[in-house]
């Protein structure tokens, strides 16, 4: 078992890849609304069946649009978070995991892991409340304009609205990512803490690695199975410990059959889905790598 870290990730094939599987879950979850649209317009009553027509049309775009503009939006989004993740490694330290036979993912080191992750994640949040600040300008600039219009006695009403919205903008700006990154670092160290008590016990996520001629690492495939086994394991733990909290509380209300029934849904419930997520992922991966070219990350 050797400790390796990863030093960096090459931004396009990661961007590519990730943004190519963004897409497909869109596709599948578009093609889930026009079922769902289809269901609902043939149970109309007649009269209704022109209103039950135009949902069925808008689930049938639906299933270009919502994957291509959630294309466009992971590229944009993936880019970044590649990008940020190069240029924090050096100062922080990336991810560190270790590896049999560079194959099995065995475990990972929980701070460093967890401190260059929610770092990518705040920052990423920082740049997002920069971007929504002007809109956030806007919409008051218009609807300040609008009430001038109606009601001109709103005037005054409004400047202090505007300057609740002005210091509301400067606390999202400042206080959503130091938010993002205390959350995101707890989350993630109970994720990776689970992750390496389980993986001995289950299975640890299993990759097919390889050497490329400038040095970097490819990801060439991920084992589906395994991969499916933990996530969704590590979920299933996760419900078990909610459901338990629930169960208590209805238990002291006088509710201990729906306990029960939330118990045993979250358990259930969290570990089926989130295995055929991550399952499919991992299958959808392995089959575009060869096509559209696997990430490649510099391990050492």
């Amino acid at each position: 078992m050797e400790l390796k870290e990863i030093k960096s990730v090459r931004v396009v094939p990661y961007t590519i890849m990730n943004s190519s599987i963004g897409a497909i879950w869109a596709f599948i979850f578009a093609l889930l609304i026009l079922i769902f649209a289809g269901a609902i317009s043939s149970a109309l009553p007649a009269e209704l069946r022109a209103f039950g027509g135009l949902i069925t049309g808008i689930s049938v775009v639906g299933l270009v649009v919502l994957p291509v503009g959630t294309f466009l939006l992971s590229i944009v989004e993936s880019f970044l978070r590649a990008y940020i993740y190069n240029g924090l490694t050096p100062r922080l330290g990336g991810i560190k995991l270790a590896l049999t036979g560079m194959e099995k993912v065995e475990s990972f080191d929980i701070v460093s892991t967890s401190l260059i992750l929610s770092a990518v994640a705040a920052i990423l949040n920082f740049i997002y409340q920069l971007l929504a600040a002007p809109l956030q300008w806007v919409f008051f600039s218009t609807i300040t304009s609008i009430a001038k219009t109606v009601e001109p006695s709103a005037v005054s009403s409004m400047a202090a609205v505007g300057s609740a919205t002005a210091l509301g903008t400067i606390i999202n700006i400042v206080l959503t990512p130091v938010m993002t990154f205390v959350v995101s670092f707890i989350v993630i160290a109970i994720g990776l803490l689970l992750y390496n008590f389980l993986s001995a016990r289950i299975t640890p996520i299993k990759l097919k690695l390889s050497e490329t001629v400038d040095g970097l690492v490819s990801i060439d495939g991920i084992e589906a199975i395994p991969l499916g086994l933990i996530t969704g394991s590590i979920a299933a733990l996760l419900g078990l410990i909610v459901g338990i909290i629930a169960l208590i509380i209805l238990s002291i209300a006088g509710e201990y059959t729906a306990g029960i029934l939330i118990l045993v849904a979250l358990t259930v419930g969290a570990f089926i889905c989130t295995f055929i997520v991550y399952g499919l992922t991992a299958l959808f991966y392995n089959v575009l790598a060869p096509r559209i070219g696997a990430v490649q990350i510099k391990l050492e």
